[in-house]
């Protein structure tokens, strides 16, 4: 689940890579919800890869409202 990969993410350090599939789409989640930043390895590429820069202002709030760190 999306929310499990932010809280995750919340207690890493940054960049990290995820290259597992599920990780990637999770990711694209949260960067659509604006939680994270986060680059993603071009279409085709094998294997595919992101790496999340940051948690955002707006991750850390939805953080602290679903019980994250």
């Amino acid at each position: 689940m999306a929310y499990e990969l932010l809280r995750k993410i919340a207690g890493a350090s940054l960049p990290m890579t995820l290259d597992s599939q599920a990780d990637i789409e999770n990711l694209r989640i949260l960067r659509d919800a604006g939680y994270v930043k986060v680059d993603f390895q071009p279409t085709g590429m094998d294997p595919p890869a992101a790496v999340v820069i940051a948690l955002t202002p707006l991750g850390r709030t939805a953080m602290r409202y679903f019980g994250g760190v």
